[in-house]
């Protein structure tokens, strides 16, 4: 949010619609951040109020990536979003961990990349979910640097998700320009009727 307002800042004279769709965007962020903050913070209550507890029941999901995909092209980016294969229904923190990695990615976009398209593509397979973020920026194209100049700390924050979940994520430039970000999670396969728990 403070990227964005210092983006909004300066293009407040020179640009005024850009600037009216960032503050947008700020305001859509803060509200999520928000949201998310009160549910964490009744969850480490140690008593709760039966009132509240509907208000802190609705985490970040995948199917609501179009959203965040529509609230993030008025910022100037190109978001393209494509799945591949059926999706099947994660595990809460799997699935809330997901949305971020992919609202972190393309966030790094935003900050680092001075790009104008980014791409998101889940690919569902039995036992994994494949998420991956490109974009046509100019980041550092190679090495073990590559993502510092690409939101290092974001990258660090994503990496210590995807570790939670046993998940395996690899960032950098890619040959032919652009940044990609791919992440591999092991997905629990669905139980079919009549089979004996798993463990």
């Amino acid at each position: 949010m403070s990227v964005q307002a210092g983006f909004g800042r300066y293009v407040a004279l020179s640009d005024p619609a850009t600037a009216n769709t960032t503050l947008g965007v700020i305001a859509d962020t803060s509200h999520e951040a928000l949201t998310e903050m009160r549910r964490l913070l009744s969850i480490l209550r140690i008593e709760a109020h039966e009132e509240d507890e509907g208000r802190y029941l609705t985490m970040p999901r995948l199917s609501e990536l179009e959203s965040l995909v529509k609230r993030v092209r008025p910022a100037g980016l190109d978001v393209g979003l494509s799945v591949e294969g059926r999706p099947v229904e994660l595990p809460p923190g799997l699935d809330q961990c997901a949305y971020r990695i992919v609202q972190e990615s393309l966030t790094n976009v935003l900050k680092h990349a001075a790009a104008s398209r980014a791409e998101v593509h889940l690919a569902y397979a039995p036992g994994t979910l494949t998420l991956r973020v490109t974009d046509d920026g100019t980041g550092p194209s190679t090495g073990p640097a590559a993502g510092s100049g690409h939101g290092g700390h974001g990258l660090i924050g994503m990496t210590e998700r995807v570790r939670l979940y046993q998940g395996t994520i690899t960032a950098g430039g890619r040959p032919g320009g652009g940044f990609e970000v791919l992440v591999t999670f092991p997905v629990p396969l669905p139980q079919r009727q009549g089979e004996p728990e798993a463990g």
